[in-house]
């Protein structure tokens, strides 16, 4: 069968095919059986919907090993992700990270810019520009923007951004109309987790958590298959859960919570005051705890201790089999983990197993990766209409 040139995009299949698609992008290649045993769907209803896929070249079928005791089994179905095009922004109060993958979140190309300020104007500006130097070869099927803030799995709209200082900002809207490509908003630790998901750590799980620490603590859960927001997209909010009846006060004012001991403004705080240094920062605190300085390996202490806890209480309340830890604080792994195993044996419900915990170095290149999967999920489950679609 000879494959067409023109590759329908993602955004344009209709529910049961963007099905299909997502599947082979989060588990495949997949035997027609097994692809079949996913979707919940009849072989004959398998073979209607795949069909189409194949006469277009959006699927292939790849060659099917020989079997010696039952021949030729049926050949598995794959997508070639390197046709379909995706761009992924992370935005931080200093500057904008961008990336262009493929729909399965491998990398092509990536870049960033410095912001000079956090006007609107000017981060939509750097984003334009860094658009337009990552969608040659295009087309780009969906832009995906990652940043702090309390939006929904799939939003259009920046809300609570403390970095920026913006609340209700359009943003998918004003890029939309400088770049004329479908855009996305999400929050960014739940875009870095799917990214995870797509093809970091988290792939072939089907229920997982990301755990982030360093500006601020967040979290993204993976359960079935999917990436948890809930109704309002404030599912993660785990920062100032209490890990302790003492400790530090966070800024907002909470004793002992997970904040007070994780960010690194509670590390560089909590070892520079007694040591009178005003101008620490992580690095030197993690060299510090590596020259065995009393105040910095209490405070990793207190750290991990405090990791410790927030996943017990993760695995408790959703039974997840792993927990995966990433963040640019994620170099205090060194200097907690003996106290976070700890504290994780110690509040792990006896019934519970003990989850496996990964770290994950996850630079922001790697969170704009996460954004550019969250527009192509985006286009999967719940694509823009099609007056949006790139001309």
């Amino acid at each position: 069968m000879q494959r067409r040139a023109e590759i329908p995009a993602l955004g344009s299949l209709g529910p049961s095919a963007r099905a299909v698609v997502r599947a082979l992008l989060l588990a495949g290649p997949l035997s027609r059986a097994e692809l079949a045993r996913r979707l919940e769907r009849s072989p004959a209803s398998l073979t209607k919907i795949t069909r189409p896929l194949l006469d277009s070249g959006l699927i292939q079928e790849e060659t099917a090993p020989l079997s010696e005791s039952r021949g030729r089994p049926g050949a598995p179905l794959t997508l070639d992700a390197s046709r379909h095009r995706f761009i992924g922004v992370k935005v931080t109060a200093g500057e904008v990270y961008g990336v262009r993958a493929d729909a399965a979140g491998r990398v092509e190309a990536s870049a960033h810019r410095p912001l000079a300020d956090v006007k609107q104007g000017t981060v939509v500006g750097q984003i334009v520009h860094l658009v337009k130097e990552l969608a040659e070869p295009g087309p780009v099927q969906a832009l995906g923007v990652g940043l702090a803030g309390q939006m929904s799995r799939f939003d259009r709209t920046v809300r609570s951004n403390a970095y920026l200082g913006w609340d209700e900002v359009p943003l998918a809207r004003l890029l939309e109309q400088t770049t004329g490509i479908p855009t996305v908003l999400s929050g960014d630790a739940r875009a870095l987790t799917a990214g995870v998901q797509w093809s970091g750590p988290g792939r072939g799980l089907s229920d997982f958590a990301v755990l982030t620490v360093g500006v601020g603590v967040g979290l993204g859960i993976v359960l079935e298959d999917r990436v948890l927001a809930g109704p309002t997209g404030k599912v993660g909010m785990l920062g100032h859960n209490r890990v302790s009846d003492s400790g530090p006060l966070c800024t907002y004012g909470h004793r002992g919570c997970a904040s007070a001991f994780l960010t690194t403004d509670a590390i560089t705080r909590g070892i520079g005051v007694p040591l009178g240094r005003t101008d620490l920062d992580l690095e030197t605190a993690f060299r510090l705890a590596e020259e065995g300085d009393d105040v910095a390996l209490r405070v990793f202490a207190d750290a991990g201790h405090a990791l410790g806890v927030l996943i017990a209480e993760l695995v408790n309340i959703l039974g997840l089999p792993a927990v995966i830890l990433a963040g640019d604080g994620l170099g205090m792994l060194a200097h907690v983990r003996p106290r976070m195993d700890a504290a994780l044996a110690e509040h792990l419900d006896p019934n519970a197993t003990t989850p496996s915990v990964v770290p994950f170095t996850s630079g922001f290149d790697e969170w704009a990766r996460g954004a550019a999967v969250v527009a192509c999920q985006w286009m999967l489950v719940d694509p823009p209409s099609p007056a949006l679609e790139p001309v």
